[in-house]
């Protein structure tokens, strides 16, 4: 996706900030609309986080979630990346959309969990696994009534075919990601809930909550270690 964004510098693209879609701050990146003539576009930006935050994760988690938009380039659901334009920062598609929760009026949602299943299914085909998607402001809405996945910067990429641990531990995180739907369904059409989604409902076993676990860790490990003040 080409845009006359990336021939912005990235010093001059904050006054195009139509909305500010997320405040920055701490571990958490700048998510903002912006618009240059015609042209909407999404920046993240890692810069705007606490400085240790910013240094040594804003450029491991930009480019995680590049390479997560780069495998999933035309499934329409997923934002398209425009490109990164800096370190710590990128460009994505702009979808007109808002959160799941956040909706009024009717849905269908017998076609919004048909298609949700079909869109997560060809993400995990391209060998991405999304890992959070129990983050309400993860599954949005769009006009169309589409479900749209955003935030992959706690993906997890399926390994090459001779890494059995790592191709093991992406199917444990497509489970999870498959719960996550279920768990949205239970709340929001829980009459639509089928014998074998009932499962994702009861306690998870271990080795699900070990997955889960593992990126609860990383998270608060990276957000204790690289947020807190110097003294």
């Amino acid at each position: 996706m080409r845009s006359h964004f990336l021939e912005i510098p990235y010093s001059n693209l904050r006054p195009l900030v139509v909305t500010v879609l997320r405040q920055g701050g701490g571990s958490r990146p700048d998510v903002l609309h912006l618009r240059h003539g015609d042209d909407d576009a999404v920046l993240k930006d890692h810069n705007c986080c606490a400085a240790r935050f910013a240094r040594w994760l804003g450029p491991l988690l930009t480019r995680r979630e590049a390479k997560a938009l780069a495998k999933l380039e035309d499934v329409l659901q997923v934002p398209t990346l425009v490109g990164r334009v800096d370190r710590r920062a990128l460009l994505m598609e702009y979808v007109d959309a808002s959160p799941v929760r956040d909706t009024e009026g009717d849905i269908e949602w017998p076609q919004f969990f048909d298609r949700f299943y079909t869109l997560l299914n060809e993400m995990h085909r391209r060998g991405v696994a999304h890992c959070d998607l129990r983050s309400p402001g993860n599954i949005l809405l769009s006009r169309a009534g589409e479900p749209v996945i955003v935030d992959f910067v706690a993906c997890v990429f399926a390994g090459a075919r001779w890494n059995l641990p790592q191709r093991w531990l992406f199917s444990r995180f497509c489970r999870v990601d498959r719960s996550a739907v279920v768990k949205l369904k239970s709340r929001v059409a829980p009459d639509l809930i089928t014998v074998a989604e009932a499962k994702y409902l009861r306690p998870s076993g271990r080795l699900d909550r070990a997955a889960r676990g593992i990126g609860v860790w990383i998270r608060r490990q990276s957000r204790a270690l690289l947020t807190a003040s110097r003294r």
